[in-house]
């Protein structure tokens, strides 16, 4: 008796599950025996979009590097910190520039006294020359060392000014306002200088995180319904409830290969009114093309093509018959029906058995 009753309960289960599969691959309610996957026609606003996906960037970015090179002696800020034009962000060591300063400093001062005896030695021979004590060559001789004496003074004003300047570089200030977000350096770490034969050191990154701007690539079909000053939303896979708006701020006026398709690169420019949306992270932008109000429309998979024509198929009493629409604007979902479709008419997602390849011509 109690194998029979397993025997049984087997049974009642298999039952069941067929009881559901059945309901499953069912279409509308109350038509059971209808294997064909459906969907109804309803009114809706659609609104057709061009998307994207891209990264999000800051409009204004540095790159700060020093202009001499040394060793840090000391860093003043960290990454994450506001900083704002002008503001000091580290100091580079000052003791082999000093030195030259003041070196540079006797030097021009030195300078400056010959220049006072050639000023001296020429004031007396032009006398002397004038009054026929000496002779022509002492004369010339005098007032070439004078203009020598002259041109020293000028270059090694010169060369204290450089080092001066070198020695002001010293201290690495903030290019413009933003946020430090990235700093590559650690005190007593040594960097070299920007030249024109080396790039030098990246030191850290400014960047003015108020005002991004998205990157994205669109396919060549669609760019063309695209322009400069169109709106659109932009979404964030890490944050899915936050939708941004922003404008488009470039189009590229060439094309570039994408694997085998050809894409514009546009700009679409945003304001981060949220923290979260930082320099690096990915997005979405939807940019909205066109847009049709409480329209008759259907799931995408309820239309089929074939060659040149658009059509679906209609369940009705007599059972299914295919119906050639003609189509409006489409969604990422939904399509819409401008003729050949009543509201509320019940549609297969799938062929209908009898309109499978082998059931007709």
């Amino acid at each position: 008796m109690k194998q029979k009753r397993i025997i049984f309960l087997v049974v009642v289960a298999c039952t069941a599950l067929l009881f559901a599969l059945s309901g499953l691959f069912s279409g509308d309610e109350g038509n059971g025996n209808n294997r064909t996957p459906t969907d109804i026609a309803k009114r809706r606003s659609l609104e057709a979009v061009v998307s994207a996906t891209g990264e999000v960037l800051p409009i204004m970015s540095s790159f700060v590097k020093s202009e001499v090179s040394g060793r840090i002696t000391e860093i003043l800020i960290d990454e994450g910190d506001s900083v704002t034009k002008g503001m000091h962000l580290l100091q580079l060591d000052r003791t082999n520039l000093e030195a030259k300063v003041k070196e540079s400093a006797r030097s021009l001062e030195a300078q400056r006294l010959r220049l006072e005896k050639s000023e001296r030695n020429y004031k007396r021979l032009e006398q002397l020359f004038a009054q026929a004590f000496v002779g022509e060559k002492d004369f010339l001789d005098a007032k070439t060392d004078l203009e020598l004496a002259k041109l020293n003074l000028e270059i090694a004003q010169a060369r204290l000014e450089d080092v001066e300047e070198d020695l002001s570089k010293t201290t690495i200030v903030a290019p413009h306002d933003g946020i430090v977000t990235k700093l590559n350096v650690v005190e007593g770490g040594v960097i070299s200088g920007a030249t024109s034969v080396s790039n030098g050191t990246n030191i850290l990154t400014v960047a003015q995180m108020e005002e991004l701007y998205m990157e994205a690539s669109v396919n060549e079909v669609d760019v063309e319904q695209l322009a400069l000053g169109q709106t659109a939303r932009l979404k964030f896979a890490a944050m899915p409830k936050l939708a941004l708006p922003g404008t488009i701020d470039r189009i590229a006026v060439s094309a570039r290969k994408d694997g085998n398709i050809r894409v514009f690169p546009i700009e679409v420019v945003f304001e981060a009114k949220d923290e979260r949306v930082r320099s690096g992270v990915s997005a979405t932008v939807e940019i909205p093309i066109a847009r049709a109000e409480n329209v008759i429309s259907v799931l995408l998979s309820a239309v089929f093509h074939e060659n040149d024509k658009r059509y679906v198929f209609i369940q009705d009493k007599s059972g299914w018959r295919r119906q050639e629409v003609e189509l409006g604007i489409s969604n990422l979902q939904h399509v819409e029906i401008v003729t050949g479709v009543p509201v509320d008419a019940i549609l297969g997602l799938s062929r209908p058995p009898e309109f499978r390849r082998g059931n007709y011509d």
